[in-house]
């Protein structure tokens, strides 16, 4: 956007009535889209996000997993098969003990998302190539973006990071 200022939801409408799901063939609307990534963001998460829980499972030892975001009543968590669930709240627990490599990984990706607001230069990967962007709607579990090119596109948490660290661009 050579515009400067931050698209309203009106302009991310008015760009594109489809998303394109990081240049994969289906073209989903943007409210389908919204959806996919869990929803506008639009209150805070009641646990932080990135956390490294279990979660009580009746019969079964504790499933470990990373909390993606939480209401007052469920949590939603990434776990190691790599599938978000939905747990009741009190039945997620801060984890006790190692967790395997891979969720250590996606903890680290969440918490980096969670520090992106709308209106965040970011970038993405887009197949076998890096594109960049600016966020025009934070979702809970990634954003919709605009392009440098204008196209809109909807990019999970874990694909998505920011263009610049500490202030180096």
């Amino acid at each position: 956007m050579s515009t400067g200022r931050k698209p309203s939801s009106a302009d991310v409408q008015g760009l594109a009535a489809h998303v394109d799901p990081a240049g994969g063939a289906e073209r989903p609307s943007i409210e389908a889209a919204r959806r996919r990534l869990g929803g506008r963001a639009t209150a805070q998460s009641r646990r932080a996000p990135g956390s490294l829980v279990q979660v009580k499972v009746h019969g079964a030892s504790p499933a470990k997993g990373v909390l993606l975001w939480a209401t007052e009543h469920h949590c939603d968590v990434w776990f190691e098969d790599g599938v978000a669930r939905r747990a009741r709240f009190h039945a997620v627990t801060p984890c006790r003990g190692r967790l395997p490599e891979a969720l250590v990984r996606v903890a680290g990706e969440m918490r980096l998302f969670t520090a992106l607001a709308e209106g965040a230069r970011v970038r993405w990967e887009r197949g076998s190539e890096i594109a960049e962007g600016r966020i025009v709607e934070k979702c809970r579990y990634g954003a919709i973006i605009v392009s440098r090119d204008g196209r809109v596109v909807a990019v999970g948490f874990r694909k998505l990071w920011p263009t610049a660290v500490h202030g180096v661009a």
